[in-house]
């Protein structure tokens, strides 16, 4: 039998009826689907947001503690600079130079302590631990240094002199400043000649890195031989007087009794 005009048209509509549901139905998972996502892009957007707000408090402390550090560094460094122009002056530091003729060639052999005839100084020197005693050459356009650590009170004390002509010498300070080491001025450099024993001195008000130095930068052709001697001398030990025991009076014997 041939379906009917009727149930034709039934069926059509009912098709339409079915697909506009799909239709529907699409467009609803759709919109579910675009509301998951969004609700999932929020979400990181606000950890993202949170995210960038503790690294802006984190940074921002960081960048808080890195000032506070700098500033204390500026802060000592300014202290050990004034410390170590000021020194000398204060009468922390002293230097001498004592006329010497007829050194003998043959001193001259490597030898720092017969050059310098430190025998002659042995009263000087027993008490100082010496640190270094040697002859060295300094090139032409260069500078030898070195280092000694002086701790507080104790006292820095040198004696040296150049073969021949002269060579300059200075006293620094090493400091520690933002990004590194540093060297202050205590006794600027000077230049001198090989008529002269320089003998110095130099107490330590703290802790400190001392830097001797023989110059001969200003030189272009000729090296100078120098003989020198270092050492570092103790503060002396104050001991305190012994107490004498206090004698007690005697007591005074009551008289006897009249009977």
């Amino acid at each position: 039998m041939w379906p009917t005009p009727r149930s034709v048209q039934k069926g059509v509509e009912r098709i339409k009826e079915v697909s506009q549901k799909v239709a529907e139905n699409e467009k609803v998972q759709q919109s579910v689907e675009w509301a998951k996502r969004r609700a999932s892009e929020i979400a990181e957007n606000e950890r993202v947001q949170k995210g960038l707000e503790v690294a802006k408090d984190t940074g921002k402390v960081v960048m808080e503690k890195t000032q506070q550090g700098l500033e204390a560094v500026k802060e000592r460094t300014r202290e050990w600079r004034a410390g170590a122009g000021t020194v000398w002056e204060k009468g922390y530091g002293n230097i001498q130079r004592i006329r010497t003729e007829g050194v003998s060639a043959v001193a001259w052999r490597g030898s720092a302590r017969d050059t310098l005839d430190i025998a002659a100084r042995e009263e000087q020197w027993k008490d100082i631990k010496v640190q270094g005693a040697e002859e060295l050459s300094v090139p032409a356009r260069t500078e030898h240094t070195c280092a000694y650590h002086v701790t507080k009170g104790s006292t820095l004390r040198w004696t040296f002199r150049v073969k021949e002509h002269d060579v300059g010498f200075a006293v620094r300070m090493r400091v520690q400043v933002w990004g590194g080491a540093q060297e202050e001025e205590v006794l600027a450099m000077e230049r001198y000649d090989n008529k002269d024993t320089i003998s110095g001195s130099w107490v330590a008000d703290e802790d400190r890195t001392m830097i001797l130095a023989f110059d001969n930068k200003y030189s272009k052709l000729r090296a100078k031989t120098v003989a020198y001697i270092v050492g570092t001398e103790k503060p002396p030990v104050f001991v305190p007087p012994a107490e004498t025991p206090s004698q007690e009076p005697a007591a005074a014997s009551s008289p006897a009794p009249i009977i």
